[in-house]
């Protein structure tokens, strides 16, 4: 009877386990900012109320590639609103010239010198 609890209470662990990894998915990285050498600020867009984090940061010599992941947890009816939020994603070695890459797109991010929310207003971009 005791390895019965034992098998229902990990069943029961595997499910939780599961379903919070289903809500918590990579999110689009849409610009970034050089704060300083070591210190980028990705802009995302997330849920309101999700918990969203760097979850990845992998450094090559020309490229620097960060993952944002959001954990949402919605109860009831919602809406298909986002909120902007920003990131900070701490660097090995200096950014210097290398490119951004979305860890969730494999797309290359684009660079911004403005804070939200002008993020691409004209003379933004480097």
């Amino acid at each position: 009877m005791r390895w019965r609890r034992v098998i229902a209470l990990v069943a029961v662990v595997v499910l939780v386990v599961g379903a919070i990894r289903s809500l918590d998915s990579p999110s689009w990285i849409f610009y970034y900012r050089v704060v300083d050498d070591h210190t980028l600020v990705v802009g995302t867009v997330a849920g309101p109320g999700a918990w969203t984090r760097v979850t990845s940061v992998t450094e090559t010599p020309s490229t620097v590639t960060i993952t944002v992941s959001s954990l949402e947890v919605q109860i009831g009816a919602g809406t298909a609103s986002g909120v902007p939020v920003e990131s900070n994603a701490t660097l090995r070695d200096p950014i210097g010239s290398r490119s951004v890459i979305d860890g969730s797109s494999g797309l290359r991010v684009q660079r911004t010198h403005c804070l939200p929310p002008a993020y691409f207003a004209p003379g933004c971009s480097p």
